[in-house]
């Protein structure tokens, strides 16, 4: 039994969209206390059980992709009898939030199967699992925080910051991550000013990094290109990051493509204030950043 944290971004830059269908980003990704639990169990059942509400056919699941993934690697590194693999997630990420539910599951799936089944599959060959079952797989197994680059699967570790304590809103309405490109794509052929060339990725986040390295949180600027195409045309994303800013967050800002929006709080009690107060309207949690991440390779 594993925890798969949430992750938030705090700063989100994205570019054009590439050759091979994917776009660049340049982001801070910080892992927070918000966190599923994933167990998984070996069986003599030959095959891969998955016990969940996925919201979409079973093998589309990240969760059953990856165990599916390392079952084929341990294959062809030598394991003659495959087991039978039973996935139980115990689900408090909501989907469709912009917080890395479904591919912090299956990095901790790929984790679990990795100390279940010592030996045939090495490190090299879990990251890359990773990468291939999902852009942000990678992150949740490294560094709770870090700077992220290519399609996601790019990270240079960053020291995290624990000197602040998150309210994480759910607005009320999920955003599908496709749906979530496609407006901006459809933004930037239509003349958005967004800067999406890879020295403008470049260099926002080399200033995000500065800033969040030295800044308070009350002096953060960070950008989501998501959330400047999304709020004209979901107006409650632009409420829900005004609401923590009224009830005392130092920063608020949406999370990945959406549709979760958090406020940065100087400390627990204040995060719990907030979102007591905001609780009437929202579905709120209080949160934390994370110095390391359990079960990290």
């Amino acid at each position: 039994m594993l925890p798969a944290p949430a992750k938030i971004n705090l700063h989100l830059a994205v570019g054009a969209r590439r050759s091979d269908g994917f776009h660049a980003i340049a982001s801070i990704f910080q892992a927070v206390s918000l966190h599923d639990t994933v167990s998984v169990t070996l069986r003599s059942v030959a095959g891969i059980e998955l016990v969940a509400d996925c919201g979409c056919p079973v093998e589309q699941n990240t969760v059953w992709r990856a165990a599916s993934a390392f079952l084929t690697a341990a294959s062809q590194s030598g394991l003659k009898s495959l087991p039978g693999i039973a996935v139980a997630l115990d689900k408090h990420i909501p989907m469709g939030a912009g917080l890395g539910g479904g591919s912090s599951d299956a990095a901790s799936t790929l984790v679990a199967l990795s100390l279940l089944l010592p030996g045939f599959v090495d490190r090299p060959t879990l990251l890359r699992l990773a990468a291939t079952t999902g852009s942000d797989v990678p992150f949740f197994m490294g560094s709770a925080c870090a700077a992220v680059t290519g399609r996601g699967e790019i990270l240079s570790p960053l020291v995290p910051r624990t000197d602040y304590a998150l309210v994480i809103v759910n607005p009320g309405f999920p955003v599908s991550t496709k749906e979530a490109y496609g407006r901006l794509d459809a933004a930037r052929s239509s003349g958005l000013s967004l800067g999406s060339s890879d020295q403008d990725l470049a260099g926002a986040l080399r200033h995000a990094i500065d800033a969040y390295s030295h800044e308070r949180p009350e002096d953060w600027r960070f950008r989501n290109d998501f959330f400047d195409v999304l709020s004209p045309e979901l107006p409650g994303l632009e409420q829900c990051r005004q609401a923590l800013l009224s009830f005392g967050a130092d920063f608020a800002a949406m999370s990945g493509s959406g549709s979760s929006v958090f406020g940065v709080f100087s400390s627990r009690a204040e995060a719990e204030r907030a979102s007591s107060a905001l609780s009437p309207r929202y579905a709120c949690t209080v949160a934390f950043p994370l110095a390391k991440l359990r079960g990290s390779i």
